[in-house]
């Protein structure tokens, strides 16, 4: 009997020691541990806008918009598709883009670019749909939903008289909000320096992305959410 009970004290011990290194890995394995102090210290600088949140269900992500070392802080309210992307700019916060309305954000990794996806009409070929692109270095103001876009594409299906699809639709093109051809748009996107594959969702699987209580552990803020509330 005694032996049993040893051996049940022992194996005790071990599987609470076991947690106990499991618990320190993950603790080593925190993203923001590999980064300088400095840096870090500058991004817990989006607590203080994570905190202020009160959007129900909103979450948030960190993304390398321009190409320094500081991560920008994307915040997504899901209730009304509304993009807001903060940065670090002389020490202090500033916002790049305030509750932009859009279906999807994407951004170019460290060339300063976004990208805002819209549809309307059920969207798809048989709908309508449009891409609109943003140079950050061309925008010194807060964009906005009534931020012109640096480039544009349109695109709206045709239907007959009786409302059926054409199986066709018309493409417009812009640049700053002037009407252009497909050719000078080209140009123009030509001269971003980015493709397609450099296209990155704010909130794809290789962003890092959070809900409220996960940033603010990730950012290991001093002020919990339970403390504001």
């Amino acid at each position: 009997m005694r032996s049993a009970a040893l051996r049940i004290v022992l194996l005790t011990i071990f599987f609470l020691v076991l947690c106990a290194c499991q618990v320190d890995s993950r603790r080593n394995d925190r993203p923001e541990q590999d980064r300088p102090v400095e840096v870090q210290q500058f991004i817990q600088a989006y607590s203080s806008i994570i905190i202020d949140s009160d959007m129900e269900g909103a979450v948030f992500s960190l993304i390398y918009l321009d190409n320094d070392t500081i991560p920008e802080l994307v915040v997504l309210d899901r209730s009304y598709d509304r993009y807001s992307i903060y940065a670090i700019k002389d020490d202090s916060i500033a916002c790049l883009v305030d509750s932009m309305t859009t279906v999807e954000m994407s951004y170019c990794e460290c060339c300063g670019v976004i990208l805002a996806f819209c549809r309307w009409n059920g969207g798809g070929d048989e709908g309508s749909y449009a891409s609109a692109y943003y140079q950050m270095d061309q925008h010194p103001e807060t964009l906005t939903d009534d931020s012109i876009p640096d480039l544009e594409f349109t695109y709206n299906a045709v239907y007959d008289e009786g409302g059926q699809w054409t199986g066709t639709g018309t493409i417009e093109y812009s640049a700053k909000g002037g009407e252009i051809d497909e050719a000078a748009y080209h140009q123009i996107l030509a001269g971003f320096n980015i493709s397609q594959a450099d296209e990155i969702s704010c909130f794809s699987e290789s962003s890092e992305c959070f809900t409220k209580d996960e940033i603010l552990w990730y950012l290991d803020a001093e002020t919990t959410v339970e403390a504001t509330s």
